[in-house]
């Protein structure tokens, strides 16, 4: 089990404010752990994420010729979930196959299915609770012009994100969304063609209401995207948006909602969340105190950057930097990734050179299996960003700690 001080983030903000987002997701980037499907590259929202971790990611890079698609039951089987292979085959099963074009992209998505147990991949929380309860959805990205869509551990994969997430009609999608209901998704690219398969909290109890399935440029759910209907809830592409905005409607039998579970479900979404306390052991704290004492001046006599990591971030215009990795080495592969607010990590009047840590992870090694994710102020209102490892002859013993100077 991967260690990351920054877990502490998530109790950061009572759910009585509602934050942007995005500060939301830069929390999350920065929890616990983050897990993989066996096959393609596998990114969860809710608490259990880790900003970098060690991961096996296979994938294709083969041109494709046609616009041919694999199918939901195909999907999951590419995940090496039998289990949701046949949930996608069955009578419940809701296949759409609508596509929907924007400029260089074509989205289409392929189909839902919603229940319990329909998974061999279900997620058991520290209290011994069985998330059995899910949907699932599968979209297809591809370029209109043919070319393939970047396999998950090439270096363009990340640099032109989607957001994919259900909507319930009448709610708030800043509020609600895959990001806020315990959601996660895999993804892999087949023959060119990406393909994401989402998973949450089983929104069936809102089949009454109306479902919708949006993807829109970008990282996080972009308000620009769509219009509300403040009247109705219903939702709209904005016909003006730079970008992808795909929505569809999925059709949901209404006879499966459940107005008491889901007025229940939303009642507990609100709840605020009682604070975790933590107990560190003397590794913990070790690792804690050799971050802490880490500074521009010192980090390259200390650690050493991971080669394939190191990126310029430049705010965009609401001030937001991403930064994100996939990189392999005969190790195995470290992915990981951050958002962040510029201004407010780099404050006007801060010296060009500052270095802040942005989080770390680490197993009952410490220092020996410590990945420290560092951004750098450089003097043109941009960053310089990277994931370390402490320098072997820096861990051999525990006198050798970063001193400032």
């Amino acid at each position: 089990m991967k260690h990351d001080v920054d877990r502490l983030l998530k109790h950061a903000l009572s759910p009585e404010i509602q934050p942007d987002p995005r500060l939301n997701q830069n929390i999350l980037n920065q929890a616990e752990e983050m897990t993989f499907m066996r096959r393609g590259k596998r990114s969860i929202f809710p608490a259990a994420v880790m900003a970098a971790c060690c991961i096996l990611v296979l994938g294709s890079t083969t041109a494709f010729a046609a616009w041919k698609l694999l199918s939901p039951a195909q999907v999951a089987e590419e995940h090496m979930d039998t289990k949701l292979a046949e949930a996608f085959q069955g009578k419940d099963a809701i296949l759409v196959d609508e596509t929907q074009e924007f400029g260089d992209y074509r989205v289409t998505l392929m189909g839902a299915v919603a229940g319990k147990n329909l998974s061999k991949y279900l997620v058991t929380e520290n209290d011994g609770t069985v998330q059995d309860d899910r949907f699932y959805s599968v979209v297809a990205i591809a370029r209109t012009n043919g070319a393939p869509m970047p396999d998950t551990h090439s270096d363009e994969y990340g640099k032109d994100p989607f957001f994919v997430s259900p909507y319930i009609k009448g709610l708030d999608p800043d509020r609600y969304s895959i990001a806020t209901m315990d959601g996660g998704y895999s993804e892999f690219v087949r023959d060119g063609i990406q393909y994401r398969l989402i998973d949450m909290d089983n929104i069936e109890i809102f089949a009454d209401k109306g479902i919708y399935i949006g993807v829109n440029s970008g990282a996080f759910y972009d308000s620009n995207a769509y219009l509300i209907d403040e009247k109705t809830g219903e939702m709209k592409r904005n016909e003006s948006y730079d970008g992808v905005n795909a929505l569809f409607v999925l059709p949901m039998d209404a006879s499966k909602a459940d107005p008491v579970a889901a007025q229940a479900y939303l009642d507990k979404l609100e709840e605020p969340a009682e604070p975790e306390t933590i107990e560190k052991n003397e590794t913990d704290l070790a690792v804690e105190e050799w971050v802490e004492r880490l500074n521009g001046d010192n980090l390259e006599k200390y650690c050493q950057i991971i080669k394939g990591t190191k990126q310029i971030c430049k705010p965009d215009q609401d001030g937001w930097c991403n930064y994100s990795y996939d990189v392999s080495d005969e190790n195995g592969t470290v992915s990981g990734g951050s958002a962040f607010v510029f201004n407010e990590l780099f404050p006007k009047g801060t010296q060009p050179g500052t270095a802040k840590c942005l989080g770390y992870s680490y197993s009952n090694l410490g220092l020996a299996d410590l990945t420290i994710e560092m951004v750098i102020l450089n003097d043109d209102h941009t960053a310089t960003a990277g994931a370390y490892k402490p320098r072997e002859e820096m861990i051999e013993t525990e006198s050798n700690q970063p001193n400032g100077r």
